[in-house]
């Protein structure tokens, strides 16, 4: 529907008189362009948390195309649209607070955000999903490590998921919304796989049969007398083992389950769907750039061109 000047003028009166004028004013959006020439090391680190050669790389990396277009015709340069998505997944923020750093209305920065999570999620489902050149390269250094601090042998990495609170899908629900995504973590960091999300309501073994990890082991030579270790939900196999859950436990069983208990390590990410498969991406995309952590010592870390090949 269109309005002229006279129509809109009247209706903004009426509105006045029913005390809701507010709901036709709109926010005003800057005039302004993201820079990244621009930016500083130490601010492009805070809002991105890569710096701006880390972002260049990333576009030239992922093969962005040099201009992205929206379907409802938005148009930006790649690294805007990278950082975007960085901007957003580095913190909890509003669309609306990210209005005066893109110049940007809310739905449009909406659809540049999607149209570049859909792209990396597609481009990298396969690398998302299991990481099986790093695994063969690194298994027995994996496996190495892990059985100097426990009596293990040939486990290489540990099974996770993790619950996040979501809005409920209607009003009145009564009962708690949940996202579910499980992960392979080798302790260093750097995720194997991302699988998910599903319904909160699920259990770990259910989750983790549908990511169907341990088929996917068993059409694989490199995985032949290894296991993953998880937590007493995750049923044993040939693939997966589990500490010991008999109440009267021999003094080899309390001693396997401490010391497998205290290597074991979890790590927690929070965004929703694609979304945390792509925080997940990044946050391997910048343990390879910084070049690791404290806990990646132990191990040799990819080059992040490596790592995207």
């Amino acid at each position: 529907m269109q309005l002229s000047q006279a129509d809109a003028l009247e209706l903004l009166v009426l509105l006045a008189a029913l005390n809701e004028a507010e709901s036709w004013l709109r926010p005003l959006i800057p005039d302004v362009r993201l820079d990244l020439g621009a930016y500083g090391y130490a601010n492009a680190v805070k809002d991105f948390r890569f710096d701006v050669h880390g972002i260049r790389l990333l576009v030239r990396l992922c093969a962005m195309p040099d201009t992205v277009f929206t379907e409802a015709g938005d148009r930006c340069v790649a690294e805007e649209a990278r950082a975007v998505m960085l901007y957003r997944l580095s913190y909890p923020r509003r669309l609306h607070d990210m209005r005066d750093k893109f110049g940007r209305s809310t739905p449009a920065l909406s659809r540049i955000f999607l149209w570049t999570v859909e792209y990396v999620d597609n481009r990298y489902s396969e690398l998302m999903y299991f990481n099986l050149k790093l695994v063969t390269a690194k298994m027995n250094d994996y496996c190495a490590a892990i059985q100097r601090r426990s009596p293990a042998q040939g486990i290489f990495a540990f099974p996770d998921g993790t619950k996040v609170p979501i809005c409920r899908p209607s009003p009145r629900q009564r009962r708690k919304s949940e996202t579910y995504n499980t992960k392979v973590d080798s302790g260093r960091r750097s995720m194997y796989t991302f699988f998910g999300p599903y319904e909160g309501r699920r259990l770990d073994t259910t989750v983790f049969a549908a990511s169907a990890l341990l088929n996917f082991f068993g059409r694989h030579s490199v995985f032949e007398c290894k296991a993953i270790f998880g937590d007493p939900a995750y049923s044993i196999s040939k693939y997966a083992v589990t500490r010991f859950k008999s109440v009267v436990q021999t003094t080899h069983e309390r001693i396997f389950n401490k010391e497998m208990s205290s290597v074991r390590a979890a790590l927690r990410l929070s965004p929703i769907g694609k979304f945390v498969r792509v925080a997940m991406l990044m946050t391997n995309c910048l343990c390879c750039y910084q070049g690791g952590n404290q806990i990646s010592s132990y191990f040799e870390l990819q080059q992040l061109q490596e790592y995207l090949q």
